[in-house]
This record gives C-alpha cells, structure tokens and sequence, in this order.
C-alpha cells in the first residue's frame, strides 16, 4: 500500500514536471536530504525528486521513515501540496510516457483496493462480535468449573484464540480502508484534472497536425537565419559608411517700416514690446546709425526707414569619414552658405561661405575645428582673446575671418587641450573706421585690432584639481601677448562637483610690436598687463574670499587683449559685453565673508582700490566696506546694514563707478547699498518661497539713510499675480521718496546734486487664456503703466503713461490660423533724453516692473536715486495700431504708427508698415 501511494505521487509530480525542472530548480527552496532512504533503494530517486519539489519534506529529525504507514493527515498535506503548484500553474500538464505510468499506478491501487475489500468481505461475513466471545469464554469458564471433558475445552479455547486473531486483523483492515479512502477520493479529483489536461493535449496535438504542412523546414529555417546575418552585416558596414546630406534654411521675409509724413524717425519697440508683434518692426539692437543700443534695450534704437529682407542659406554635410590609414575619423563634418542679396538682384547678389566645420578624433585624440568668414569666436581669457560673445550680426565693429581649432592631445606630457586660432580681422560699417577709434561709447571698433592674428592656448588639468592654461596671441603690426589663466579646486567635492577651496584668475602681457618684430620688440617692461586672482573658502556655514587684482589702462576698449567684447562699441571694458571682473586702471583688493545659522545670516565686504600708477595725478584710495544682518522667516527677509565709502579720507555719499545696491561681492557678500556711506534697512517677502505668506505677492521696504549729507531714501514696492477664473492678473504699485535736509540741493561730494523728489508708479497687466466655447477662441489683454515724478521747487511734473489692449481670434475660420490686432498708446511728459526713442538699460525692464521708477525715460531705476530729480524737457506721445495673421508658420503684419512731439509738432512724423515672413527647413 505505501509503495503504491509512493510511486503513484512520484509519477504524477515528476512524470508530468519533467519538462520544468530546470527552471523549478532555481527557485526551488532548499531541503535537507533524508537521511533513512537507503542509497540503493528503488524508490529513492521519487522521493528525492518529491523533496526537491516540497511535496515531500519528511520529518523533523530529517527521516522518511518508508516502512512506516501514511496517515490521512499526511496524505491530506501531500495532496494540498500538489493542488496548490497546479493551482499556480508550476505543475504542467502529465503526457507521453508519464502518463501511462500514472494510468498503471492508478490501475494498480485500485486491485489493491479490490483485493483489500474482498479480504475485508469475508471477514464481514464469518465475523463474531466481542459479545459472543464473552459469551463463549464465560462458557467455558462454566464449563472448566464443572470439570468437562479437557480435550473439548482444549479445542474450544483453539478456536476461541483464532477468531480472536482475525478479529484483530479485521480492526486492522478496516482501519487501512477508512485511511485509504480521502487518498481515494484525492485520487479521483486528480484524475478529473488529468483527464482534462489530456483532452486539452490531444487538441493541440491535433491542431499542430492541421497546420503541418504550412512549417517550414529545418533547412529553410537554417537558410533564412544565414540570409538575415548576412543583412545585419550589411547594415552594420552601412552605418559605418560615408553619410551625406544637404541642409538650409529659407526665410522669405519682406516688408518695409517708412515714414509716410514728417522728419523724425522714432522707436516703435515701445508701443509693441510684451505684444504678440514684440520685435516684429525692430532694427534690434545695432541701431540703424552704427551705433550699439545702450545696455542692448531695442527701444533705444529708431525703427522706421527700414527695410525688412529674407535671406536663404544651405549647407552640405558629411559624417563617419575615415582616412585610409584610419588614423582620422570625422564625425561630421559640414560647410554651410548663404545667398547674398537674395531679393535684390542683379545688384550683389551672390552665393558666399558662411561657415564650415569639422569634428573626430585623431589617432583617438578628440577635435574639432571651425571657420566663420566674419564672426570666428574664441576666447583665452577674460583679458586676452576676449572675441567670443560680441556676434551680433554684420555690424559689430570688428569682423573675424578664420579658423577656431580644439584638439585634446592625450598622447602629450600632461595631455594639454590645445586650442589654435588664426584669421584675419577687419571694420566694416563703422562710422568711425578702426584706426584712431575714440574711446567714447559708441564710436566703434577695438583699437588697432586689424590684419592678421593667431594663437595658441594650452590647458591642463594638474591632479584633477581644475584648469591651468598658457596662452600666446599676436596681431601682424599691434600687438603679441602672453597669458595664464586658471581656475583649481581643493578638498574633497559635494555632490554638484564643487571643491571647497578654489582659487581662479589671470595674467596677460601685452606688449606693442616694432617694425620687423612680430614677437614684441621695443622693451617688454613697458608692457601692458592685467591680473587678477581670486580665492574662496566655503567651510559650510561659513563662506570667506579674498582678491587682488591690478590692471593697467591699456585695457581700457579692448585694445591690450585685443578683445572685441571690450570695444567702444559695446561701452568698452566692463561694458555691456565685457567678461572683465575687475576694470582697466585699477590696483586693488578685498575680502568678503558670509555665514548663516539657521534662519540667522551675516554678511561683510571690503574693497579698496586706486590708480593703476600712482603718478601723482587723481591717485585717490576709495575704500568700501559694508556689513549686513538679517533673518528669514516665513517667505520674509529682514535685513539690517552699515556702509561706508571714503576717497582717502573723505567720506563719499557713494562711489559713481562702483555704486550697486544689490549685487553680491565676489558672489559671497550681499550688503544693500554697497560702496555707499548709509545704514538702513530692507524688509522683503517672496512670493516663491515654499512657506510664503502669501504665494506670488512680492513686496520690498527699503530705506537708506546717506549720514554724510543726511539725505534720506525709501522704496516701497511689491507686486502679484495671480489667476481668477481663467483671467491672469498682475498688479504692481511703487512709491520712491528721496528726502534732503530743509528739501534743499544738496551737492555731492563726488560731483552733482540732487533735491527731495518723490516717484509715484502703478499698474497691471491681464490676459485671458483662449476662450475655447467661444466661437473662433477668442483670447484678451490689457496692459497699463503710470508713473508720476515731482521735484520740490519744480513747478513741472515728469510722468508717463503706457497703455497696450489687443485681441486674438485663436480659430480664425481655420485649423491655426490665427489673427491678432492691437492697440498701444504711450506719453511722456517732462522726461530727460530724446523722445524719438527710449531711454537706456532699465527700459528692458523697468516697464511693468515695480524696482524702477521710469517706465521708458528717466529718470533711472532702483539701484541709483540720485538722479530721480531730473526733470527733462521733452514730451512726446506715440501711438498705433497693429495686426498680425499666423498660420502654420507664415506671418503676416501691418501697423500704422504715431509720433507727436507736443513741444514742436513739425517733428511730428507718422509711420506704415507691412512685413511678411515665412521660414522653411530643410
């Protein structure tokens, strides 16, 4: 019986899973082996496999215990066992030969069975209870009492010890069957299961019969494999092969902005800036005049009498190149051109090189190379080769023609990056030429920066603490220069990759060149030089710096570094474009130093600084220092500060070249007001900031008290913004008052004066999403900005007024197309500067924003109060209309424009224009 049960499980679990046991194996748990199955047992390999597969665990000292009788309980748990791993879908369906042995199992179980009831048949039928045993011994008894015949009771007592033993056998055969029975009953429950499985089996079976004849054969299969290697071969060679392709771009754009009435050409910027037609009518920021816009703010350059054209470039361009010793490899590679002229024929017209350009690896060292025919852009330092951000177009007042080459040469000492340039520069567009160029701002290009130039800068990364370079550059007939840069960092880096110890700067000698000696010649002491270091610490809750900086004037336009970032043009060194960090003509030093603790902060700086030479002509010290306190909470910041500012030993109300209220020294140190002589402070809420107050309302109170000539300045400003049902609203409000003693002229120690004054300005801006349930999505704005400015003992008032409303119809009766019209009026009343145009940097700005008093005019913004009270002369109203189509690309523009001078209406000029555009790539 038990070895009928035993080999039955086996061939249902094992015959079945066969075909799983390599993936079962892996998770399978392990099981410790059984320690009394005989090695040589016949039936040891089905227990094992039944252990490995946890349908059989054996008992808790580890025995198997194979001769011993299974219990329905222990049957119950096997059979549970197995009914689970079906139910998970671990036990695969029985087929082939297991099955049949399962069937034979099955079979001889059941004869076991037949035989054990017909066993159990025959002892039902000659079977005597308990009660006639009794009877009979009691009998027997009787009958040993009264002295029977010996012999019978002999017999008697024979027969009465055989039916006692078959008793016993039947108790013992009627227990196996009532244990057998739940096994019995598993077993048929399994058999229903396996019947299934084999039914599902033969369907199968039967369908891959049917659909026989459509499998291809081994040898077609073997035959499609080699053919589908051989392509992937082929694209792998393909991907690797020469590539080539064409490129450009067509913008086909005309249109012309021209004075229909009047003298005056005037900005438009004003009236379309933050529209949908902002730029569309702008001559940029290189004013028609050759002259660069201040703080490169559109609205100071004239648009009308203009001409809008197009202009159509293409480009051819390559990739995976290889020389044939494959020691080059380009990556790409590519020449692009542009159509000169392209409206205008015959005149000019032309098809010219624009740029090309290049890039791989040389002997597995990485390169790239570039040639522009007038823009090439390089930079050694921020004193020297200083040509990489001064691009604006065809007007900047010195061109490049040349080659930019990178190549980082591993396979050297140190495997410096080489960087080599060379070309050629030259002026063109100019009012002043290159020669003799006044260093005044706007009047040009770098002085004597013409002809050929080149050369070479080496960089290394020594221990990996950062950038060490050496460079050389000359210009035929100016000037041959030498440099050092670097930018090293210390200790071990956070998780941004920043070093807590750094230390950055430079070195140039720029020395002028004598006929016959383009390597310096003359006497290189009287050289031009430039240096600069600079050195940080930040130690976690402390942060500390220190500099040194001495810079000769030669500097000064970019003329020593021969550097067109610095040139007249663009408001020379540390101007608009320059990367200076200290100015020409300067010897100085300073220090800064921050800490915060919690919601705590202290901040300190000082500077100091004089002339470059000390030749007894203007070598004044001006000296600064600043110190601030303050805490954060809730979205507020307060702040409480000291400054001081001396020339030698006089005190100065503020430092003209140096005065910023905002910016941090050497990114450290922010003191309010610096290199000024106050004490205040600035209370400020930041609508951003997570546990703000209120989310998106910014306000600043500011009040600055100069001691030295106890003049007084408060800015109180803010602004929000937010959206109410699906309409964005942005007000802003500020109020500038700067006092003096008694409201009388006070002069400046430092040159000029000023009066009590008070700025009052307001506005706001709203706009609507596209109003997608209304027929064509119609979409809002309104914009308005109002400033007032009076003086104490100035009867006239400066102020200005900007109003801006337009619409657009999202769904113009067609998939995006969209129109848009507009309307803009501007007025300014008393205002300092031309009327025609805008005034200077805060104009970018400063228009819908809170920090400045003027909306386009002066007076200036927040940063510099001293000027609030410069009532001008001048008043001038523009206004217009202006419409825009746009559909998949293509714009279309028209405007009629308005400028009136209230103060002579003869220079009152009117202007129209229409521009049309579209831009295809390909």
């Amino acid at each position: 019986m038990k070895k009928s049960m035993l080999v039955l499980t086996a061939a249902l679990m094992f015959g079945g899973l066969a075909s799983a046991q390599t993936s079962a194996t892996a998770s399978a748990p392990q099981v410790p082996a059984l320690t009394d199955v005989p090695a040589g047992h016949w039936a040891k390999d089905a227990i094992d496999r039944l252990v490995s597969r946890g349908i059989l665990l054996g008992y808790p000292d580890g025995t198997f215990r194979g001769t011993q009788n299974l219990t329905r309980y222990e049957a119950a748990v096997i059979i549970a066992r197995l009914l689970e791993q079906m139910a998970a879908g671990t036990a695969p369906v029985v087929a082939g030969d297991d099955l049949v042995a399962l069937q034979n199992a099955v079979q001889e179980l059941a004869a076991d069975l037949a035989a054990l009831g017909v066993r159990v048949s025959d002892l039902e039928e000659n079977a005597v209870s308990k009660d006639d045993f009794s009877r009979l011994e009691a009998r027997v008894e009787e009958l040993a009492g009264n002295q029977g015949d010996a012999e019978a009771v002999a017999a008697l007592q024979a027969q009465i010890d055989d039916l006692t033993a078959r008793a016993d056998e039947y108790d013992t055969l009627r227990a196996d069957v009532d244990d057998n029975a739940s096994s019995i009953a598993a077993l048929n429950d399994l058999t229903v299961l396996l019947n299934q499985d084999i039914l599902d089996l033969q369907d199968r079976v039967s369908a891959v019969e049917a659909a026989q004849a459509d499998f291809v054969t081994r040898a077609d299969f073997d035959n499609l494999s080699t053919r589908v290697t051989g392509i992937d071969t082929r694209v792998a060679t393909l991907e690797k092969a020469p590539k080539f392709g064409v490129t450009g771009t067509i913008n086909a754009t005309y249109g012309r902005l021209l004075r229909t009435s009047g003298p005056t050409d005037f900005d438009v910027d004003r009236l379309t800036r933050q529209t949908f037609a902002d730029g569309v009518f702008s001559s940029g920021v290189n004013c028609p005049n050759d002259t660069y816009s201040p703080s490169g703010n559109a609205v100071s350059c004239t648009d009308t009498n203009q001409t809008y054209g197009g202009y159509i470039n293409f480009g051819v361009k390559a990739s995976n190149l290889t020389t044939a010793n494959g020691k080059v490899v380009v990556n790409n590679a590519g020449i692009n051109f542009y159509v000169g002229n392209s409206y205008g024929l015959p005149d000019g017209a032309g098809v010219f090189v624009d740029d090309a350009y290049a890039d791989g690896t040389i002997s597995g060292q990485k390169f790239d190379v570039r040639y522009h025919s007038y823009r090439s852009s390089f930079k050694f330092n921020d004193y020297l080769f200083a040509n990489d951000n001064a691009n604006q177009g065809t007007t900047t007042p010195t061109l490049r023609r040349g080659v930019v080459a990178n190549i980082e040469a591993t396979q050297l000492p140190l495997a410096p990056k080489l960087t080599i340039v060379a070309g050629t520069a030259a002026t063109t567009g100019l009012k002043d030429g290159n020669v003799g160029a006044s260093a005044a701002a706007g009047t040009g290009s770098v002085p004597g920066f013409v002809g050929n130039y080149y050369g070479v800068r080496a960089s290394v990364n020594p221990l990996n603490a950062g950038t060490l370079g050496l460079s050389f550059a000359s210009n035929d007939g100016n000037r041959t220069a030498f440099g050092v840069d670097y930018d090293l960092g210390f200790g071990t880096k956070d998780a941004d990759g920043n070093a807590p110890f750094t230390i950055n700067g430079a070195y140039v000698a720029s020395v002028k060149q004598t006929a016959g000696n383009v390597f310096g010649g003359g006497s290189f002491n009287s050289r031009d030089q430039a240096f600069f270091t600079d050195v940080k610490g930040n130690l976690g809750i402390v942060k500390l710096g220190a500099n040194y900086r001495a810079v000769s004037p030669g500097f000064a336009n970019g003329e020593a570094g021969m550097s067109v970032n610095d040139a007249p043009y663009f408001y020379g060194a540390c101007g608009y474009k320059s990367s200076m960090p200290y100015c020409p003509n300067e010897t100085g030093f300073g220090g800064a130093f921050s800490t915060k603790l919690g919601p705590i902060a202290l901040d300190a700086y000082g500077d100091s600084y004089t002339d470059y030479l000390r030749d007894g002509e203007d070598d004044e010290r001006y000296t600064s220092f600043g110190v601030a306190a303050g805490a954060k909470f809730f979205g507020l910041k307060a702040v409480g500060f000291f400054n001081r500012t001396t020339e030698d030993t006089e005190i100065l109300e503020y430092n003209t070249t140096a005065f910023s209220p905002t910016t941090s020294y050497m990114d450290i140190a922010t003191v309010p007001f610096m290199y000024t002589s106050t004490y205040g402070g600035v209370l400020s809420h930041d609508g951003k900031a997570s546990d703000a107050l209120i989310k998106n309302l910014n306000f600043t109170v500011a009040d600055a008290y100069f001691y030295n000539t106890r003049i007084n300045d408060l800015q109180v400003y803010g602004d929000y913004s937010g959206t109410i049902a699906g309409i964005t609203i942005a007000p802003f409000a500020r109020y500038h008052m700067l006092t003096t003693p008694g409201n009388e002229k006070v002069t400046f120690t430092s040159g000029g004066d000023v009066t009590s004054y008070n700025t009052f300005k307001y506005g706001v801006k709203v706009s609507t999403q596209p109003l997608t349930a209304v027929p064509l999505q119609p979409s809002l704005f309104g914009n308005f900005a109002q400033r007032r400015t009076t003086v104490t003992g100035n009867t006239n008032v400066t102020s200005e007024t900007l109003a801006q409303a337009g619409l657009s119809l999202n769904q113009f009766f067609a998939p995006n197309l969209k129109a848009s019209v507009g309307y803009a009026y501007y007025q300014g009343l008393n205002v300092g500067g031309s009327t025609a145009v805008g005034g200077s940097g805060s104009g970018v700005s400063a228009t819908y924003s809170a920090a400045a008093d003027r909306i386009y005019n002066n007076p200036n913004q927040y940063g510099n109060p001293f000027s609030g009270d410069n009532i001008g002369t001048n008043s001038a109203s523009l206004n217009g209309v202006f419409a825009q189509m746009d559909w998949n690309g293509f714009a279309a523009n028209y405007g009629v424009f308005r400028y009136n001078d209230l103060k002579d209406s003869t220079k009152s000029s009117v202007a129209q224009g229409f521009k049309v555009s579209y831009t295809f790539k390909f």
